[in-house]
Formats: structure tokens, sequence, C-alpha cells
């Protein structure tokens, strides 16, 4: 019985001894520390925990044992290599910004930009809309494949886009009875996303080109005074919202741009909202 726990003691002091002098037990526990933040979604304020922390302790050439690098790579074989990883700082925030998003009107229209679920009967026109798009073709687009279109959905065109979506679902109304969710404004924008062929620009960069040019238009709608919700779902690519839309098969319908005049209670809403923008260190890291 005594050997046994002596045999576990001279275990238990290997693995121990192991542990310690193991860089890669200890590279791995800092992988699984910095996985364990990023899908707790704290990437950001991580680092710059970690930045802080570096901050206060004296950089150093020397490695956890204490030894200096350069003598270590030394010591090695002729013609042996040695990898040398780098400490994680994070972001600097030390540097105080320059950028006022307050007075900036365009910083300022994107950080007060805010979705209108119920907007006013009055619209821009046709021609104030050839106008918004003009502006937001400046979208990010690799190779200026412009692989994204619009389509105006107005007056009856709602009432269709009703049907088509009951179609999809199955629903069958009674005499007189009408898919409301369309007509929850006067003014549709479907975006539609028509990637072409090209051998160095993927199809999906070619959606998220589309995707972009969908937000910079709720931006310069926001900007120029009118208020837009950006609608999907899944009917959103079935068969019969699809022939509508008279999609080919290599395009995707990205939904549907409500816009109308911004409700006076909004107004005054947002004129006194206090809710909060998440805090950015969330979206911002280094390698």
């Amino acid at each position: 019985m005594g050997s046994r726990k002596k045999d576990r003691c001279k275990k238990s002091k290997h693995k121990k001894h192991k542990r310690s002098g193991d860089a890669g037990e200890a590279c791995e526990a800092t992988k699984d520390r910095a996985r364990a933040h990023f899908l707790d979604g704290n990437t950001g304020p991580w680092a710059k925990s970690l930045a802080a922390q570096d901050a206060q302790t004296p950089r150093s050439a020397q490695n956890e044992n204490g030894a200096d690098p350069a003598e270590d790579a030394a010591a090695l074989p002729q013609g042996g290599t040695a990898t040398i990883t780098a400490t994680r700082r994070g972001p600097d925030y030390s540097v105080p910004s320059s950028i006022d998003i307050v007075a900036d009107p365009v910083l300022h229209a994107l950080s007060t930009r805010r979705s209108i679920s119920k907007v006013d009967p009055q619209t821009p026109n046709d021609s104030d809309l050839l106008e918004i798009i003009r502006s937001i073709s400046s979208v990010a687009d690799h190779k200026a494949l412009r692989p994204w279109r619009f389509l105006i959905i107005r007056g009856d065109d709602r009432h269709r886009l009703g049907d088509a979506l009951d179609e999809a679902a199955g629903v069958v109304r009674k005499p007189g009875e009408t898919n409301t969710k369309p007509l929850r404004a006067e003014l549709l924008l479907a975006l539609v996303s028509s990637p072409v062929k090209h051998d160095k620009v993927p199809e999906w960069e070619q959606h998220a080109t589309a995707a972009g040019a969908g937000h910079l238009l709720e931006l310069a709608l926001w900007q120029a005074g009118w208020g837009v919700m950006w609608r999907s779902g899944n009917l959103t690519n079935t068969e019969p919202v699809r022939r509508l839309h008279r999609l080919d098969d290599h395009e995707l319908l990205m939904g549907w741009f409500y816009i109308g005049a911004v409700p006076e209670r909004y107004r005054q809403r947002l004129t006194t909202s206090t809710r909060p923008l998440p805090k950015p260190e969330q979206f911002l890291d280094t390698l």
C-alpha cells in the first residue's frame, strides 16, 4: 500500500514538473483563454486588458524561464531554426482620438441612424431615388462589377408582393382580405444581389458588396430626412417571390426597404433618446 502511494507521488511530481516546463501546454492554455473570450464576445476588451497589463510590466528580452532568446538561438545546432512568438499587445488606446462624432455631420448621421418600423405616407419621388442611388454607387466594389440593383414597389405592386408571399406560405385568404405586410409603407425598394462571373471576385464577395449598397441606401435616406426599415424573412427567396421580382437563378433577393416620412412622435423620441451605442472595443482587435 505504501509503495503505491510512493509511486503516485512520483508520478504527480513528474507531471507537475512536466507542466511547468512545457511551453506548448502554456500556449494551449492561452489559446483556450482567447477562444473563451472570443466566444463570449469579449475579444476587444480582453485585448485592451492585455495591453494595459503589458504597459505595467517592464519589457524584457527574456522568455518565461528567464533565458535570453538570443542565447537560446545561439545554442541551437548549426542549421537549426527557432520560432519566436511575439507577445500579443492588442489595440493601443493611449493616444486621444482627434475625431468628433457630434461635430462631423456625416459621422453624427451614422451614429444616430435608427430603423423606423412605422413610417408616414410621404415618400421620396423616383427622381429623388435616382439621386440617392447615384450617391451610394461609391460602395466598395472589387473590380467595379456593380453586382446589385433595386426594384421600386409602389401602389398595387405591394398587393402583388402580398399575394406572392401568401402563395409561398400556402396561405389562402377569404375574398376581400389581403396580406397587409407590404402595405406598411407606401414605397418599398427591393434589393437584388446580381453577381457576375469573375476569376478574381468570388460570389460571396459580390453579395457583400450588394449588402454594402443596401446599408449605404439606409444611411443616405436617413441623412436626406427619410425613415427606412430593412425587412426580409424566410419567404424572401421562395419561388413565388423570386418569380415576381424576375430573378435569374444566380441572383439573390436581399429584402425590402420600407421607406416613408419619419413620424413626429419618432422625431420627438430621437431628440431625447438615451439609448447608448454598443461598446466599440468588442469590434476592434489586433492579430
